[in-house]
C-alpha cells in the first residue's frame, strides 16, 4: 500500500519546476568554488527530498497526538470487555496495542531522519513508519475476535471506537497517506467482512456503510497528502529559488565571474591565516573605442574573452571577479613579487594579443597590484585602484605595485579630500586672477580665475588637484559656486573702477555641465547680483561629456544670456574642429603646449597660424595661453594672434593685485604658483 501511495505522490508532482532563471555555465573564480548548471529549471532532487522530509516531520508530530488518543480508545475497549465478558484476551490485546504505539513514539523520539537526512534515508524512515502502522492495523483487527465477529451485545461500541481510531489516523497522518492507510485497511476490511458474514439486512447495510466510510477515509488520506505535498513543494521551490537568486546575485551575468557582491562574500570567508593576499585590479585600455567603433555586442564578446584569458592565466585557487564595465579583480595567495610580476606580465601580454581581430582599435590592459596581510576588500581595492592609475599614467600595458611612495600619495589625497569642505567654507580655497593682455596695445582686456589653496600640510595645490578632490567628495558644485562668486566680486570691482568692458573667465568642465544645474546657478547668481552677463566668460575644458546633447542645451542657454563661451586648450580633448561649427563659440584658446617655445618650432608656428586663420575666417577670437618669452610674443603678433596670457605678463595673483596690474612686456612676473 505504501508503495502505491508514493507512486501516486510522484504522479501529482511535475517533473521539473521552471522558474525562468538565466542560463549559466561553470562559474569562474576558482577561489569561490561556485558552479551553476546549464538548465533553466531548479534542481528537482532537493525539492523532492525536502517534501519527503516535511512528510516525515509532520508524521512524527502527529504521532504524539494520535498515539495517546489511540491508547485511550484501546483502554475504552479494554474496560468494556472486562466489564462484560472478562478481560484476559482484551488485556493481551491492549498490551500489544500499547507496545506498538509506544514503539512508534520511540521511533519518532529516537531518530532524526527529517533533519538533514538524504532522500534515501528519509524514504527508509517513512517505510519503517508505514510498516509499524500496518502492524498496529493488524492488532486493531482483534476487536473482531473480542466481539465474536461483531455479534455480542456491545459490538456497536467497538465499531464506533474503531471508526474513531481510523478517522484519527487520517487526521493526524495527512502528510503521509501510507501510514493511515496501512493502519485502517486491515481492521475495517475485517469489520466489513464480519458484518457481511452475519447475513441479515441490517448487517449488510452496516457493512455497506463501513465500506463507504473506508472509501471516504482513503480519499481523504490521498487528498490530505496531495495538499500537504503541494504546500511543501511550493515552500521548497521558494527556498530553492531564493537560494538560486542569492547565488546568481553574486555573479556577473555576462562573464559568469563573481560580481562585487560575490567578491565581498568570497573575501569575507577568508581569514588572516590564508594570507598574505595579492589583489590585481585589471582595467582594459581602449575598451570604450571598441564599443564606439564596433558596437556593444562586440564589446561584450571581448569582455567574455578577456575573462576567459584572465582565468586561464590566473594562479590555482584564485578568485576572479568583474566589478565594473571593463574592470576585473584577481585575488590569490601571495607567492612572491617575482611570481606576481610574471602573472601580471602574462595577463597583459595575453589580453593584448588575443584581440587581433579588432584591427582599428588597440586593446591593452593596465594592472594595479596590492599585497595585504588581511583580507579587507575595501582597503585592497582602494590601494590597487591607486596603483592602477599610476600604471595608466606610465602608459598602456603597464602594471604597478602599490608601494610606500604611493601610500604617501594616497594619504596626501585623503588629507586634501578630508580638509576641502572646511577650507572652502573658511575661504582658504579661493580664486586668483591671471591677466589677459592685448599684444598690439599692451592693454589688459580681462582676467582668468584660477583656483588657489595653500594647504597647511601640503602647501600650494594645483587647480586639478583641488578639482579632483571636489569630485571625489561631491563638492564640485560648492567649488564651482565659490569660483563664480569670486568672479562676480572681481566683476563688481572692475565695474566700480570704470572697466566694464573687461571680461572675467572661469573654467567649467562638460561633465559638470552635464551632471548638475550649473546653468541655473550661474544665471541666478548673475541676476541676484545685477552683474552683466557679457562680462563673464565660461571656458569649457578639455574633458569630454557623456551626454553631449544635455551639455549643448545648457551652453545654448548660457550663450543666449550673453555669456561668452570659450573653447579652452584648443587642439586637445573636447576642443575639436567640429566644435568650431557651433555658433555659440566666441573665442578659442590655443593650448600652451603649442605656444611654449613657439619661436623655436616651425611646426608649431604652422599649426598656430592655421588656427588663427581658421578663427578669422569663422569670425572667432583667438588667444594664446602659456606665453613665457618675448620671442614667443613677437611670433604670435606676426602670426596674427593679438590676445594672450602667460608668465611673460603675470602669473595669477590675488584680486587686489590683479586690479592694480599694469602690463610690462619686458618684465616677467614670476610667483611660486600654478598657471592652470
Amino acid at each position: 500500500m505504501w508503495r502505491l501511495s508514493i507512486a501516486y505522490l510522484r504522479s501529482r508532482l511535475p517533473v521539473r519546476f521552471r522558474i525562468g532563471l538565466p542560463e549559466s555555465n561553470v562559474v569562474a573564480g576558482r577561489g569561490a568554488g561556485t558552479t551553476a548548471g546549464s538548465s533553466r529549471s531548479l534542481p528537482m532532487a532537493p525539492v523532492r527530498a525536502g517534501i519527503l522530509a516535511d512528510q516525515l516531520a509532520d508524521l512524527k508530530a502527529g504521532l504524539f497526538i494520535s498515539m495517546p488518543i489511540g491508547i485511550v480508545l484501546a483502554a475504552v475497549i479494554l474496560v468494556e470487555q472486562i466489564r462484560s465478558e472478562g478481560g484476559l484476551l482484551a488485556s493481551f490485546w491492549f498490551a500489544a496495542s500499547v507496545a506498538v504505539s509506544g514503539g512508534r513514539i520511540a521511533l519518532a523520539l529516537g531518530r532524526s531522519d527529517a533533519n538533514g537526512g538524504d532522500e534515501k534515508t528519509v524514504r527508509a524512515a517513512l517505510v519503517r513508519y508505514g510498516l509499524l502502522a500496518l502492524l498496529s492495523g493488524i492488532i486493531w483487527t482483534l476487536p473482531a475476535v473480542l466481539t465474536h465477529g461483531y455479534t455480542n451485545p456491545h459490538w456497536p461500541l467497538y465499531l464506533i471506537v474503531l471508526a474513531g481510531a481510523c478517522a484519527g489516523s487520517v487526521t493526524y497522518g495527512a502528510a503521509y497517506a501510507p501510514a493511515s492507510l496501512n493502519f485502517m485497511v486491515p481492521p475495517l476490511v475485517v469489520a466489513a467482512g464480519c458484518l457481511v458474514a452475519k447475513g441479515d439486512t441490517d448487517s449488510y447495510i452496516l457493512a455497506f456503510t463501513v465500506i463507504l466510510f473506508f472509501g471516504g477515509m482513503v480519499r481523504s488520506a490521498f487528498i490530505g497528502q496531495s495538499r500537504f505535498c503541494e504546500t511543501s513543494r511550493l515552500k521548497h521551490e521558494a527556498k530553492a529559488f531564493a537560494a538560486e537568486m542569492q547565488r546568481t546575485s553574486r555573479l556577473d551575468p555576462l562573464t559568469n565571474l563573481l560580481n562585487r557582491s560575490g567578491l565581498e562574500q568570497a573575501v569575507g570567508r577568508l581569514g588572516p591565516e590564508d594570507g598574505p593576499f595579492v589583489v590585481m585590479l585589471i582595467d582594459l585600455d581602449g575598451f570604450k573605442s571598441v564599443n564606439d567603433t564596433y558596437g556593444h555586442s562586440v564589446g561584450d564578446d571581448l569582455l567574455v574573452n578577456v575573462s576567459a584569458t584572465i582565468e586561464s592565466h590566473a594562479p590555482e585557487r584564485a578568485t576572479i571577479a568583474r566589478i565594473g564595465g571593463d574592470e576585473f579583480v584577481l585575488l590569490f595567495s601571495a607567492e612572491g613579487r617575482i611570481q606576481t610580476e610574471v602573472f601580471a606580465g602574462s595577463i597583459i601580454s595575453a589580453i593584448a594579443s588575443q584581440v587581433s581581430t579588432l584591427n582599428s582599435v588597440r586593446i591593452g590592459a593596465s594592472i594595479g597590484i596590492y599585497t595585504s596581510d588581511k583580507p579587507n576588500l575595501t582597503e585592497m581595492l582602494l590601494r590597487a585602484d591607486f596603483a592602477l592609475y599610476a600604471a595608466k599614467r606610465s602608459g598602456r600595458n603597464e602594471y604597478c605595485f602599490f608601494d610606500q611612495e604611493l601610500e604617501e600619495a594616497l594619504e596626501r589625497k585623503h588629507c586634501i579630500e578630508r580638509d576641502l569642505r572646511s577650507a572652502i567654507e573658511a575661504g582658504a580655497v579661493c580664486s586668483w586672477f591671471q591677466p589677459v593682455v592685448r599684444l598690439d596695445t599692451n592693454a589688459t582686456v580681462g582676467f582668468e580665475a584660477l583656483l588657489r589653496w595653500q594647504h597647511p600640510l601640503h602647501g600650494f595645490l594645483s587647480p586639478p588637484a583641488v578639482v579632483n578632490a571636489a569630485r571625489e567628495t561631491g563638492l564640485q558644485s560648492l567649488l564651482t559656486e565659490t569660483v563664480l562668486l569670486n568672479c562676480c566680486s572681481m566683476i563688481e570691482e572692475l565695474i566700480r573702477s570704470g572697466r566694464g568692458h573687461m571680461r572675467v573667465a572661469m573654467n567649467l568642465s562638460p561633465r559638470e555641465l552635464e551632471a548638475g544645474n550649473v546653468d541655473d546657478m550661474i544665471l541666478g547668481t548673475l541676476a541676484a547680483k545685477n552683474i552683466p552677463a557679457a562680462m563673464l566668460e565660461i571656458e569649457i575644458t578639455e574633458e569630454a561629456p557623456i551626454d553631449r546633447g544635455r551639455v549643448d542645451r545648457k551652453l545654448e542657454r548660457l550663450a543666449d544670456a550673453g555669456i561668452s563661451i570659450v573653447l579652452d586648450d584648443f587642439g586637445t580633448g573636447f576642443s575639436t574642429l567640429l566644435s568650431l561649427k557651433d555658433s555659440r563659440i566666441r573665442k578659442i584658446k590655443i593650448d600652451q603646449n603649442f605656444v611654449r617655445n613657439l619661436s623655436k618650432s616651425a611646426e608649431d608656428q604652422a599649426l598656430v597660424k592655421a588656427v588663427i586663420d581658421l578663427g578669422q575666417a569663422l569670425e572667432i577670437d583667438v588667444m594664446a595661453e602659456g606665453v613665457e618669452t618675448d620671442e614667443d610674443r613677437l611670433i604670435l603678433v606676426s602670426l596674427g594672434c593679438l590676445i594672450a596670457q602667460g608668465y611673460l605678463f603675470s602669473a595669477a595673483v590675488p584680486m587686489d593685485k590683479a586690479l592694480g596690474f599694469t602690463p610690462e612686456p619686458d618684465r616677467v612676473l614670476r610667483l611660486p604658483l600654478f598657471t592652470s
